[in-house]
């Protein structure tokens, strides 16, 4: 506490050329026993107090003389930024009850007195007091406070809970009376502290800790049950053994196993990692991983969240097969585990070998049929939400089964991925992928498309008939995208081949058996087709035995910045590119967006920004114009506008009202909207809307 704390201030200041009257009158005014007296430059000279007063006018002074021949020049003045220590010793060792506060170059600032220094010592207690209060009631630890004869006169909120004995059953009892077993005489005769004292209160075994209050005016016993104390330590020892359980289980494989931590750097190694880098533990831990490893992956890992397996990297100069998993928890990347083979390659090596045969055999028969694309895996599906995580899990153990799989969800959601993802955890993963485009088929084209045609079925038919997609998916998957498209027609066909697993050419009597597995995607609401006679309900319910909805991007926002990672890895390499990242204005700017278009929208702005930059890192200028124009968009709706209250975004729905309000005067309806002329065109055409 300082002067400035304690001090009177903004008191009014006299002058010696001001009168006895005017002296009297301010003193009255304000109410205090002195006033401080300066010179024309405002330095202080002197002091005018009550007792001054009384001395001129017993020794005859009129009330219109000047203070100048009264006033009192010898003053008692304190630095405002003077400790209370030192105030207090001013106080203890000056006879006059008022001094003046001066800065550094003597200009009065107030008074002090001792009864300012008193009235602030209050409010510094009674403040103290009040922390100490908060500090007391908030305490896991119990708290008992006795008085000098032993008498209980407080327990805090978690003594009583402890205890199971309330403030009002224990106060003012003899503390003796409630608790056997703990003397405390040496405490409160002999002002002893007592510590780590085991004892029983109320039936509960308890730890205190027991210390006197000033010179033999109490005690206070802090006190905490040992059953808290022993489910610490029970929980201490699981994690211990589990600790040393992953430690024994990383040690026992011959591979080089390395965890880091979200900023890179290693936090745990095995045996074999120390062997493998040449190094002992300590020389490892907290080493950033791009120091250890050359060309490491797993800080893209940390970047990305997806996760690499099996896949060669050369290390030191020799090729080695290396893992890498993100580490995610509550949505956010925590760290990554890194996995290197490094013996025994040589079996390794062979096997590697004959699966690449096999790959080869594989790629032989698939390239029969016309499919020759790499695989998608939920590896490559990156997310780190917690919900898309568990969605992925969920669709990994039904793609292990037959049945058919039903995924909704906006447009750009990635459903196609999702859809190639299970047919690569299937047991169908060996057969055929084929995908279908159910709105792009013309009408007239979708029967043959799915069955194919018997030779001759038609004018113009190839000769010997054609497969269709069944056909060509026997053994493998069929994915129908934009299932919600199919005439009905088809539908009621394509039902009765999911219930009997055959069909017949068009042109052909023959029944041809099928083994299919059917995964089906829609953006559209089946159920309100169902309702409205456009999708059969028994071609629904076949369909949807397993349904999955996967989530738009502006539900998991968590997911955006590693997904522009992942892009900008693969455009870096298209465009011959470094680009390291984005600027803090570009991802404010992505997170905040609502991505209508999803991933596939997120996907294009990053690669047109690409387009565009100059540096390491992506900025606000090489982003579409709508996303910068968003802005003003964004600044404008966070204040409450009139338009029937619609301003949590400018929606189809909100346009149109602005527009029919203005009578379609876009000039208007861009001010009243407060945006710009070209990002009200472009939010028009955008909503395909007439404004007449």
């Amino acid at each position: 506490m300082l002067m400035s704390d304690m001090m009177t201030r903004d008191v009014p200041l006299l002058h010696a050329k001001n009168t006895l009257k005017q002296g009297v009158e301010l003193l009255r005014w304000t109410k205090l026993d002195a006033l401080p007296v300066v010179d024309e430059e405002g330095s202080l000279i002197g002091i005018f107090t009550k007792a001054n007063v009384l001395d001129a006018f017993l020794a005859g002074a009129d009330s219109s003389e000047i203070i100048g021949q009264h006033f009192n020049p010898q003053v008692v003045t304190v630095q405002v930024d003077a400790p209370y220590r030192e105030v207090e010793q001013r106080a203890k060792q000056s006879s006059v009850g008022t001094g003046v506060v001066v800065d550094k170059n003597g200009k009065a600032l107030g008074i002090f007195t001792k009864v300012d220094m008193i009235l602030a010592l209050f409010r510094e207690a009674e403040q103290l007091a009040i922390k100490l209060s908060t500090v007391y009631q908030a305490m896991p630890n119990g708290i008992i406070v006795v008085d000098q004869d032993n008498h209980i006169q407080q327990i805090n909120p978690a003594g009583e809970k402890i205890l199971g004995l309330g403030q009002e059953v224990l106060k003012g009892r003899l503390f003796d009376d409630v608790i056997s077993g703990l003397n405390l005489n040496v405490v409160l005769k002999q002002s002893k502290q007592l510590s780590g004292v085991q004892t029983q209160m109320n039936n509960v075994t308890v730890l205190c800790n027991i210390s006197p209050v000033g010179e033999l005016a109490g005690a206070v016993i802090v006190f905490q049950a040992l059953t808290d104390f022993d489910q610490v330590a029970l929980e201490l020892d699981a994690t211990k053994r589990l600790y040393e359980t992953l430690l024994t289980v990383t040690n026992i494989g011959y591979e080089a196993i390395f965890v880091v931590d979200d900023q890179g750097k290693i936090t745990l190694v095995n045996e074999a990692a120390c062997k493998f880098f040449n190094k002992r533990e300590e020389e490892l831990l907290q080493q950033p991983i791009d120091q250890v490893i050359e060309n490491t992956r797993l800080l893209r890992t940390l970047k990305t969240g997806m996760a690499e397996t099996n896949e060669v990297q050369v290390i030191y100069g020799r090729p080695y097969i290396v893992s890498r998993l993100p580490i995610v928890r509550q949505g956010k990347i925590i760290g990554a585990v890194g996995k290197i083979i490094f013996q025994k390659l040589e079996e390794v090596k062979d096997l590697a070998q004959k699966l690449a045969q096999m790959d080869l055999e594989l790629n032989f028969y698939k390239e029969q049929v016309g499919s020759t694309r790499l695989p998608v895996t939920f590896n490559q599906i990156v997310t780190v939400s917690q919900d898309m995580r568990r969605l992925k899990q969920e669709a990994e153990i039904a793609a292990r089964g037959n049945s058919t799989i039903m995924l909704t969800g906006e447009s750009g959601t990635g459903k196609e991925l999702f859809a190639e993802a299970i047919h690569q955890a299937s047991p169908y993963r060996n057969g055929p992928y084929v995908k279908v485009n159910c709105a792009a088929v013309p009408e007239n084209l979708l029967e043959s498309e799915f069955f194919g045609y018997a030779s001759g079925a038609f004018t113009g038919a190839q000769k010997g008939g054609k497969a269709g997609k069944f056909a060509v998916a026997n053994g493998g998957t069929l994915f129908l995208d934009e299932i919600g498209d199919m005439s009905l027609n088809l539908q009621s066909k394509l039902l009765r081949v999911l219930e009997d697993r055959c069909f017949e050419p068009v042109g052909s009597n023959e029944p041809v058996k099928v083994d299919v597995r059917i995964i089906g995607a829609t953006n559209k609401d089946l159920i309100q087709k169902v309702a409205s006679g456009e999708f059969r309900s028994d071609l629904y319910y076949r369909l949807n035995v397993i349904s999955f909805r996967l989530l738009p991007i502006r539900d998991r926002v968590e997911d955006i910045i590693p997904l522009v990672h992942v892009f900008l890895e693969r455009l870096n390499q298209d465009f011959g590119k470094q680009i390291s990242g984005v600027s803090s204005g570009v991802r404010k700017i992505l997170i905040n967006h609502r991505w209508p278009g999803n991933v596939r929208e997120l996907k294009n702005v990053i690669e047109r920004a690409v387009n565009f930059a100059s540096g390491e890192l992506l900025k606000t200028a090489d982003l579409p114009f709508y996303l910068r124009e968003e802005k003003q968009e964004s600044l404008y709706l966070a204040k409450e506008w009139n338009l029937e209250n619609a301003h949590e975004h400018l929606d189809k729905e909100t346009l149109e009202k602005a527009l029919l309000k203005m009578n379609g005067n876009k000039s208007e309806v861009a001010r009243l909207l407060g945006i710009s002329r070209s990002w009200l065109y472009e939010k028009i055409r955008r909503y395909d809307i007439n404004p007449r």
